[in-house]
């Protein structure tokens, strides 16, 4: 897990909490598919977090947060040995502009299917996806998260992407 730095604030807190409760919601969600143990997860990295400012500031913040979310969903996961396919469009919605309702069925069915696609990938590779596109983390931070070398990280989402790139075209949504 990543060193930690200089004490922080209540301020600080408050703001990563906003910064990064969505983010983390969203990747909780996406490896566990059920919204409770998203939100029990997400909760108990933010409580971890409290504990741990009171010694120190996390240097690399999101590594950190997202290490913690992820080992707390492996020990749920342990105790539930359950899995439920991703569908975390709910989790956050903008509706400032709704587009046309044939449109809007159009984006969902596409949706729908890439992330079908995504539930295909191998485990490993449907992770690091979520952590890469959903919660917008660097190959630095998932290695941090992951445990898996930055090179690894790299080549595995390569092999990912491509993967469901050639799927895409197969079934005929790239034209």
């Amino acid at each position: 897990m990543p060193a930690l730095t200089s004490e922080p604030s209540d301020a600080w807190l408050l703001e990563t909490l906003e910064r990064y409760e969505k983010p983390l919601l969203k990747y909780a969600f996406g490896q566990c598919g059920d919204r409770e143990m998203a939100r029990d997860a997400v909760q108990d990295t933010f409580l971890s977090l409290a504990s741990e400012v009171t010694k120190a500031r996390p240097q690399n913040l999101s590594a950190w947060l997202f290490s913690v979310c992820r080992n707390r969903l492996i020990d749920i996961r342990r105790k539930q040995f359950r899995l439920v396919p991703l569908e975390d469009d709910h989790l956050e919605r903008d509706f400032d502009g709704i587009p046309e309702p044939s449109a809007r069925i159009e984006t969902e069915e596409k949706n729908s299917a890439l992330l079908r696609m995504v539930e295909s990938l191998p485990e490993r590779e449907r992770e690091l996806v979520r952590l890469k596109f959903q919660a917008g983390l660097s190959y630095r931070e998932i290695s941090e998260v992951t445990g898996i070398t930055e090179g690894h990280v790299g080549y595995l989402l390569h092999h990912a992407v491509k993967e469901l790139r050639d799927q895409w075209l197969k079934e005929g949504h790239g034209r």
